[in-house]
């Protein structure tokens, strides 16, 4: 047991240090060019965020008329489409779609993502979430990106933290997730991506046949489509410059901040063929925390070794240290800090009950609506 556990911690620090790496590498290329764009954003029940965001999308130092907003309601139960719609009557380039309209093979948040898309009369479309924030350079420094190679570009996101523990322990495990795809990314191989920051040409969204290729996952909507332009002829790019970055509410309840990290987590099967490398990543993290669970409980019956435990904790905790205090830096969120003992101690448990709990068939469908 110990030896195992040994092998598999000493496996998941080699990848974190591959992730931290990543963090110093700043390559980009930048572009003038101002194509037309389609901001795409799907909305149901957000009736108490999508005035905030529209405001922030129509106020953006890219010229009013080289973009649109596409707003896609689904099957929102309040006054969210009205909203828009009194939106729309100050400011033309506001439209509002209806995800009713849309393939009904596609499941959960593609759908209406896949109107506002295919309806969008952009080149580059731009995705985020109804409850955002965006700065008044996001559009303008997202499209800089696109370059002629260029076919997606990988944005940032992160919380809106107050100083509860809660909060800012959630903040810096989205952090820790959002550094993966942008280390990756940084080497060419992108793991990840968030559907709350993401562009795209609508050229490669369509050559690699949209959502279709996975219909029915749960997810897919930003990572699966990554890796779908990822196989394509097109280049990814990641958006490093802070004007670019987007922000986003934390969790209402520990409840939604578990159902939101089980469904990002409930398609991880899916990566076996689509990115190996990033499968063998989940599955170390995973086992690495597994075992440092069973070890636990192995001692506490009297069995097992406290040394070699203790061992793989510190390697463990010097090797998550690092990676976030690099990628508090890089993203300017030292204040954070913090939150990583606390976040170090309940990280542990979480992984492994998140891995057990999509193993299983746990489910949360997008809006809190559960789908067949």
């Amino acid at each position: 047991m110990t030896a195992l556990l040994t092998l598999t911690v000493g496996l998941y620090a080699v990848a974190l240090l591959f992730f931290t790496l990543g963090l110093y590498l700043s390559k980009e290329k930048r572009t003038d060019s101002r194509p037309f764009v389609s901001v795409v954003i799907p909305a149901r029940n957000e009736k108490d965020h999508i005035e905030t965001v529209l405001h922030d999308v129509t106020h953006q130092t890219y010229p009013a008329d080289r973009f649109e907003v596409v707003v896609v309601d689904d099957e929102s139960e309040d006054v969210t489409p009205n909203l828009v719609r009194a939106f729309s009557e100050q400011f033309p380039n506001v439209r509002l779609l209806s995800s009713s309209d849309g393939n009904p093979r596609l499941k959960h948040k593609k759908r209406p993502l896949d109107v506002g898309i295919r309806g969008a009369e952009g080149e580059i479309i731009l995705q985020t979430d109804a409850d955002c924030r965006v700065t008044s350079r996001w559009i303008e420094v997202m499209v800089s990106y696109f370059t002629e190679d260029v076919g997606m570009v990988i944005g940032h996101s992160q919380i809106d933290a107050d100083g509860t523990t809660a909060q800012q322990v959630e903040a810096l495990d989205f952090l820790m997730l959002s550094t993966a795809g942008r280390s990756t990314a940084q080497f060419g191989s992108p793991f990840a991506a968030t559907g709350q920051n993401l562009a795209f040409r609508k050229e490669a969204f369509l050559e690699v046949g949209g959502f279709s290729p996975f219909a029915d996952a749960l997810g897919g909507d930003d990572t699966f489509l990554l890796q779908s332009i990822r196989k394509s002829s097109w280049e990814i790019a990641t958006a490093l410059d802070q004007h670019s970055f987007t922000r986003t509410v934390p969790s209402q309840s520990f409840n939604a901040f578990i159902s939101q990290r089980v469904r990002w987590a409930s398609d991880s099967l899916y990566f076996r063929e689509a990115n190996p490398l990033f499968f063998f990543v989940i599955v170390t993290t995973f086992m690495a925390n597994f075992l440092i669970l069973t070890s636990l409980g192995a001692i506490l019956f009297g069995v097992g070794s406290i040394t070699g435990l203790l061992n793989c904790l510190v390697l463990k905790f010097l090797a998550e240290g690092f990676l976030m205090a690099k990628a508090t830096n890089v993203f300017d969120k030292r204040e954070l800090r913090p939150a990583f003992l606390p976040w170090f101690l309940f990280q542990i448990p979480y992984v492994v009950y998140m891995g057990i709990v999509t193993l299983t068939g746990g489910k949360q469908a997008w809006g809190g609506r559960h789908e067949g």
